[in-house]
């Protein structure tokens, strides 16, 4: 019975923890995705998965979880034009980056407004550096 009282309070303790922006939470990875080689793969793959995350308006957990899994794919086209770009373009691709990688962590936890939030930033950046493609 002791260890039962003890395993209910260990994670009746930790829930809060788990649950706080202060957890400093990182992404699980998932799935793995091959590196993006070629800036026509890299243009093609952001407007494609920007334009299927663009497309799930409800934010329930399914559309949460789709948009989750598409980051993946995002992530590395992302990386590709940090690796591939100088000066402003390079900026705004490091600040699209840390948005992304925001948008995986909080559509991976099933979170809809602060998904929501992240969202409208992305696409604000995202219209802005496909305008120079």
């Amino acid at each position: 019975m002791n260890r039962l009282a003890v395993l209910i309070l260990s994670v009746a303790f930790s829930l809060p923890v788990m649950a706080s922006d202060e957890s400093h939470e990182e992404p699980v990875q998932h799935m793995e995705v091959a590196d993006v080689t070629t800036l026509e793969d890299a243009k093609r793959i952001f407007v494609e998965t920007t334009a299927q995350i663009r497309s799930k308006e409800k934010l329930d957990l399914a559309e949460l979880q789709q948009i989750h899994i598409i980051t993946y794919t995002l992530e590395q086209s992302v990386a590709y034009f940090v690796e591939n770009t100088e000066g402003e373009r390079h900026e705004l691709a490091e600040e699209i980056a840390e948005v992304v990688e925001e948008i995986h962590i909080s559509s991976e936890n099933g979170r809809k407004d602060e998904t929501k939030e992240h969202l409208k930033e992305y696409f604000d950046m995202a219209d802005r550096f496909a305008a120079g493609f």
